[in-house]
């Protein structure tokens, strides 16, 4: 039995709608029609579900003339439409016509029939003019989009995401040495050839990306919605390995390499003409470099990326051969001036750069994955540290060590930090663990429960960089926290700044209402410290009042300058049987 038919009726006259209704019911019981009266209406219904035809009257209180049209393709492309106008002009109806619309009649010279005649040709125009459509925006050869449906589609991508604020990129491909390949198999192997490259560049990109072939040995691919150029690194280095093996054509090994040009949109252009011809250029370039590899337009934005892999392989070096160090700066009590705690800050012994410091490299390592076992190595070092200041009389300070969010989010983070402490009989209560803003603000993966899990150990928490991203004041309570670090924009100017004054005192208001350790990181002048001294924040480190430093002269300081309370600890910890060495 034949579905039936769905109609949408788009017309303003209550009257007429309920004429038309009654007399196709009359000719058919097969029919579906549902009623729209003005042309938003029309619009809601159509991106809510499909109709087999639209019956469209261009007289509307939200819409008239060919707008109506328009907005009946903007909301479903792939819909026939019949016009009925009230207006028997033959020239009106040409133009109407020319617009996509599939038929055109005057409002009721003809009966239910006709109306139905007219509806089944509109519907059979319309899938003729699809057909037509997609296989001229056929690749035959390869049964993939062609440069035409690429050229219409990177319109609507780059307006998708200048209209969205996101960042997309166009990837052109062409295969090295086609054009004498080709000569060398032959036609019919040369087409089995690029239709194979199809088969396996299919499998490289990702789910809903778009692949097309331009002619020749060239391909496109339209990446959309992409966080950064990372992104499409990671795309164009998949697209490599699908050349790494030969292919098998007409019983012989066949290989063949490939040379990628990337343009982003909208760094290298806003329209696919632009898009294309750097695209192009850069494709150009990786040829020129010997082809097998792949460019970005922008020369900078080719070696930042370049550069961020060149790094990531470095540190991955670095934990292998053990180039990884630790310094300690202090953090000094501001009413007297003795230390009771250090932050463990890391640095990499670069074979050729040098002591290359953490900011450098950390986002590097945490996008990587590589800050799971650096951060693991960090707890190991400290807590060796600790047992061997101990070893050596001095006081033990607390020690500070930052922790990621790829940290907490690892399954068995917290049995590890347990572990670490046990294995070097370390007090939990020596380590304070620094949780930035953005972690707490994303609780998600079970960071939460890993948090409270870290406090039941012993260990202390304290929040770090509050203030420089989203707020989580309700944190501070949801979290048991211990301390809580200023970040350095928030006191850098209230030397001079009313405002800079205000926000500072506040933070340490908040602070102590919470009964939290206030520590400023970063003090870098005198009327800095004093500003924070006079409004009673405990802690502060930072170069003015000492570098990070070595291990050794940590020990010195500690015994010059120790504060009570690590005495105290020594002692406590000797009382409860705790062994130094």
């Amino acid at each position: 039995m034949p579905s039936a038919l769905k109609i949408l009726l788009v017309e303003d006259d209550a009257d007429d709608a309920q004429f038309l209704r009654a007399s196709l019911a009359q000719r058919s019981d097969s029919v579906q029609l549902q009623h729209a009266s003005r042309m938003g209406d029309a619009v809601a219904l159509l991106a809510e579900q499909r109709y087999d035809v639209v019956l469209l009257d261009l007289n509307l209180p939200d819409c008239r003339g060919a707008e109506c049209v328009e907005k009946i393709h903007e909301a479903d492309e792939l819909v026939p439409i019949v016009v009925l106008s009230g207006h028997d002009d033959e020239d009106f109806a040409v133009e109407i016509l020319n617009r996509g619309v599939q038929d055109y009649l005057v409002k009721w010279e003809g009966d239910a029939r006709i109306i139905l005649r007219a509806i089944r040709y509109a519907i059979e125009r319309k899938r003729a003019e699809i057909k037509v459509n997609y296989l001229a925006r056929l690749d035959w050869l390869t049964c993939i989009p062609n440069r035409q449906y690429l050229r219409d589609e990177l319109d609507h991508a780059t307006m998708r995401a200048l209209r969205g604020g996101r960042t997309m990129a166009l990837l052109l491909l062409d295969l090295d040495g086609f054009t004498a390949l080709n000569e060398t198999l032959g036609r019919q192997l040369g087409d089995g050839l690029l239709r194979a490259v199809v088969a396996r560049l299919a499998g490289k990109i990702r789910k809903g990306d778009l692949l097309a072939r331009l002619g020749g040995g060239t391909f496109a691919v339209v990446l959309e919605d992409i966080r950064s150029p990372l992104d499409v690194e990671a795309v164009a280095q998949n697209v490599g390995d699908a050349f790494r093996k030969p292919f098998p054509i007409g019983g012989r090994q066949v290989p063949v390499t490939a040379s990628v040009g990337i343009a982003l949109c909208p760094a290298d252009g806003t329209d696919s003409a632009t898009l294309l011809g750097n695209a192009h250029r850069a494709m150009r370039g990786a040829r020129e470099h010997g082809g097998n590899t792949f460019r970005f337009f922008t020369p900078a934005m080719h070696e930042e990326v370049l550069s961020h892999r060149r790094l990531e392989a470095g540190l991955k070096v670095a934990i292998e051969q053990e180039q990884l160090e630790l310094l300690y700066q202090p953090q000094f009590r501001l009413a007297d001036h003795r230390v009771e705690a250090v932050e463990a800050l890391l640095r990499w012994r670069h074979p050729e750069r040098g002591r290359v410091s953490a900011g450098e490299f950390i986002s590097v390592a945490e996008q990587s994955g590589c800050i799971v076992p650096i951060g693991a190595w960090v707890i190991e070092a400290v807590c060796r540290q600790l047992r061997s200041w101990e070893a050596e009389g001095v006081p033990v300070p607390r020690v500070a060590i930052n922790v990621s969010a790829a940290q907490l989010k690892q399954p068995g983070f917290q049995d590890l930090v347990r572990g670490v402490l046990q294995a070097h009989s370390v007090d939990p209560g020596l380590i304070e663990l620094e949780l930035t803003e953005s972690v707490l603000a994303d609780d998600a993966e079970g960071a939460g429960d890993c948090i409270r899990g870290l406090k039941k150990l012993g260990v202390r928490l304290a929040i770090d960089y509050f203030g420089a991203s989203r707020s989580c004041l309700g944190r501070l309570l949801e979290f048991p926290f211990d301390a809580l670090k200023i970040d350095r924009s928030f006191f850098a100017d209230v030397a001079k700044s009313q405002g800079a004054q205000i926000i500072c005192s506040t933070i340490l208001t908040i602070a102590h209402r919470f009964s939290l350790d206030a520590v400023a990181e970063g003090i870098e002048s005198e009327e800095q410290e004093l500003f924070l001294t006079r409004h009673d924040c405990q802690y502060g480190q930072g170069h003015y009042l000492s570098a990070p430093i070595e291990p050794e002269k940590i020990g010195a300081m500690m015994i010059e300058r120790g504060g009570q309370a690590t005495r105290q600890r020594r002692v406590i910890r000797r009382r409860m049987g705790i062994k130094a060495g």
